[in-house]
C-alpha cells in the first residue's frame, strides 16, 4: 500500500493491468494440468517440495515458490486427502488430481503470479521515480506493462515473474543502500537477492553485474555512493552472508545440501546442455545474440517502442550531472542488471526463447519511460500543437504496444485445444482415443466414467517417471504400431510431431541432446511424418484445429503468437477409415 500511496496514478495504471490480467486466467481452467511450459501448477509443486527435501536428490527448480503454493493451497488440498479412502499415495492421487482439486491450484498459482507482477509494475515505477523523475515513473509502469513477454509470464505459473519480482526487490533496496548506508539496507539487498534465487537458479545471472560493478568496482575508483569504503566492504560481506543464509534456507539447500549440490549438477549439466539450441561456437554466440537483437518486436513490444526504450539508454548514457541515485551511475542500474542476466544466463544456456530474455525487456521499459518523460518535458516548454502532436504520438503507441501484447490473450482464448475437447465430447460411446507425449501440449480430455470415450496415451519408449494422465490407459509402445493398437482416434498435438520431424539448423543453431534423442527415433519419425501428412495407412485426417482469434481483432491485423510451445501451437485429430 505504501508503494501505492507514493504515486496513486502508477496505482490506478498497476489496477489496469490487474485487471486485464485477470480476464486472460482462465486459459486452461478448468483442467486437471496446465498448459504452461515448464511451469509449476497445478501439480509440479508437491515433486518440487518433496524431491527438493529428499536427501541425495534436486529437483530442477529450488524450493521457496513451492513452499509458498503449497501452503496457499492447503485449505484445497487438506479436504481432498482427508476424502480419500486411506493415506496410501494411490488414493491420494486418486482425490487430488482430479479437475476442481487442480483448478483451484492453478487459480492459486497464477493469482499470486497476477500480485507479484503488479508488484514489480511498483517497484520499477518507484526505481524511475527515485534516479529520474516522477512522470519516468508513470512511463516505466506503462511500458513494463505492456511489454508482451512480462504480461505472460505475469499470469502464469512459471517462475520467471516470481524470480524477477524479487530481483526488482533486490535492486530497489540496492539504490537505497547508497541513500542510507545503513547494515540493515545491505542485510535486506541480500535476503532478497537470495530470495530470488531460491524461486529460480537463473535469477543469480541478474546480480552479477550489479553486484560486481556497484558494490566492488565503484568505491575502487573514487565513486563512494556507499560511503566510507572500508565500512562498505564489511556491510556488503554481511550482505553476501545473508544471502547465503536466505538461499539456503528459502532454496532448501540448508535442509538437504547433498539435493543442493546434485541440482548444480543438473543445472550446470542436463537441464541446461539437453536443451540449448545454439551451437557452443563462434557463430553460434553471434547467431544467438542476432536473434535475440532481432526478435524484441517478438518478445516486447512493437518495433518504434522498441527504439523508444533504447533511446532512452542513450539519453542516460549522455547525460550529465546529478549526484548519489540521481547520477548516471545509478540510472545505468536498470540495464546492468538486464544485460548480466542476458550475459550469465542467456549466453551461458545457448536460448533465445521469451522467458529467458524477459529480464532485459523489463529493465528497457524504465528507459522506455526515461525517454518518454524526456520528451514530455523537452516539447513542454514549446507548448501548443507540438507538445499535442508528442502526446498524441506516445498515446498511439501505449495502444499499440498494448495490442501487440493482447495478441497473446486472444491466442490463449481461442486456443485449438478448446476445440479439440469439444470435438471429443461428440464421439460415440466407447471410441478408444489415443494420443502422444507431453501434458502441457494435450487438450483436456474427460477421463470420467461418464466420458463418451477411453483413453490411452503412448511415450514411445518405456518411461520411468511420468506425469499422469489421469483417466487414460498408459502404454509404453512404438508409435509406430498404431495398427496393432487399432485406436479409433488419434489427437496429435504438432509441437509433438515436429519434435521427429527431421530438420535442417541454419548455421549457428545446435541440435540439443533431446532434440538429437527425438532426431533419431525413426519409428517415431516415420509416424508422425505420415500424421502430418495425412498418408498414416487406416487413418484421415478429421480435424486440423488452430488458434482462432475474434473477427474484430483479425480485421485489425492481429496474428496467433506462439509463445515457447505452450501457445499457439495446432492440434491434428485423425479417425480410423474402417471405424
Amino acid at each position: 500500500m505504501k508503494l501505492i500511496r507514493e504515486d496513486r496514478t502508477v496505482g490506478w495504471i498497476v489496477l489496469v493491468f490487474a485487471l486485464s490480467q485477470l480476464i486472460a486466467i482462465g486459459w486452461d481452467l478448468p483442467g486437471a494440468y496446465g498448459w504452461e511450459n515448464d511451469g509449476i501448477a497445478p501439480r509440479d509443486f508437491f515433486a518440487g517440495i518433496a524431491i527438493n527435501l529428499t536427501p541425495g536428490q534436486g529437483h530442477r527448480y529450488p524450493m521457496f515458490h513451492n513452499v509458498l503454493l503449497g501452503v496457499l493451497c492447503i485449505p484445497i488440498l487438506l479436504p481432498a486427502a482427508l476424502s480419500a479412502t486411506d493415506w496410501t499415495l494411490p488414493a491420494l492421487m486418486e482425490q487430488i488430481l482430479t479437475v476442481p482439486v487442480m483448478t483451484g491450484c492453478s487459480l492459486v498459482a497464477k493469482l499470486v503470479a497476477i500480485v507479484m507482477a503488479c508488484v514489480s509494475l511498483l517497484v520499477i515505477a518507484r526505481i524511475a521515480r527515485r534516479t529520474v523523475s516522477a512522470e519516468a515513473g508513470r512511463w516505466s509502469a506503462i511500458w513494463a506493462a505492456t511489454c508482451l513477454s512480462f504480461a505472460y509470464y505475469g499470469r502464469v505459473s512459471n517462475l520467471d515473474g516470481p524470480y524477477l519480482m524479487w530481483t526488482t526487490l533486490a535492486i530497489d533496496r540496492l539504490i537505497t543502500m547508497a541513500e542510507t548506508r545503513t547494515r540493515r539496507d545491505y542485510i535486506l539487498f541480500g535476503l532478497l537477492a537470495g530470495a530470488a534465487i531460491a524461486t529460480k537458479d537463473q535469477a543469480y545471472a541478474g546480480f552479477v553485474l550489479p553486484g560486481a560493478i556497484y558494490l566492488l568496482l565503484l568505491p575502487l575508483r573514487g565513486d563512494k555512493p556507499f560511503g566510507p569504503r572500508t565500512a562498505h566492504y564489511q556491510n556488503t560481506a554481511v550482505a553476501t552472508l545473508a544471502g547465503v543464509v536466505s538461499l539456503g534456507v528459502l532454496g532448501g539447500g540448508f535442509f538437504n545440501p547433498t539435493g543442493f549440490a546434485a541440482r548444480l549438477r543438473d543445472l550446470s549439466g542436463g537441464a541446461s546442455q539437453d536443451w540449448m539450441t545454439y551451437a557452443r561456437t563462434p557463430k553460434g554466440l553471434l547467431a544467438n545474440i542476432t536473434d535475440i537483437g532481432l526478435g524484441q518486436e517478438t518478445f516486447y513490444w512493437p518495433w518504434l517502442v522498441v527504439a523508444l526504450c533504447w533511446i532512452g539508454v542513450g539519453v542516460v548514457a549522455v547525460s550529465r550531472g546529478g549526484e548519489g541515485i540521481r547520477s548516471r551511475t545509478f540510472r545505468l542500474l536498470p540495464l546492468c542488471a538486464g544485460l548480466s542476466s542476458i550475459l550469465f544466463f542467456t549466453l551461458v544456456v545457448a536460448r533465445c526463447e521469451h522467458r529467458f530474455v524477459l529480464p532485459l525487456g523489463f529493465w528497457l521499459a524504465y528507459y522506455g519511460g526515461v525517454s518518454s518523460a524526456a520528451l514530455r518535458s523537452r516539447l513542454s516548454s514549446n507548448g501548443g500543437l507540438i507538445l499535442r502532436g508528442a502526446q498524441a504520438a506516445l498515446a498511439v503507441l501505449v495502444v499499440w504496444a498494448t495490442g501487440h501484447s493482447l495478441e497473446v490473450h486472444l491466442t490463449q482464448r481461442g486456443d485449438a485445444r478448446n476445440e479439440v475437447h469439444a470435438y471429443l465430447a461428440r464421439l460415440d460411446e466407447g471410441t478408444v482415443v489415443e494420443t502422444y507425449w507431453l501434458l502441457v501440449h494435450l487438450p483436456h480430455f474427460d477421463g470420467s466414467d461418464s466420458s463418451p470415450y477411453r483413453l490411452q496415451r503412448v511415450s514411445g519408449r518405456p518411461i520411468a517417471k511420468r506425469n499422469p494422465l489421469v483417466g487414460a490407459k498408459e502404454i509404453d509402445a512404438p508409435y509406430g504400431d498404431v495398427q496393432g493398437r487399432r485406436p479409433d482416434v488419434l489427437v496429435v498435438p504438432e509441437s509433438t510431431a515436429l519434435e521427429f520431424i527431421p530438420r535442417q539448423l541454419p548455421e549457428g543453431m545446435a541440435e540439443s541432446a533431446m532434440g538429437e534423442r527425438a532426431q533419431a527415433d525413426t519409428d517415431a519419425q516415420e509416424f508422425f511424418r505420415s500424421v502430418l501428412d495425412n498418408s498414416l495407412e487406416g487413418y484421415e485426417v478429421a480435424l486440423v484445429a488452430g488458434p482462432k482469434l475474434p473477427a474484430w481483432a483479425e480485421a485489425l491485423g492481429a496474428k496467433p503468437v506462439q509463445v515457447h510451445a505452450s501457445v499457439g501451437n495446432r492440434q491434428w485429430v485423425l479417425v480410423r477409415t474402417d471405424r
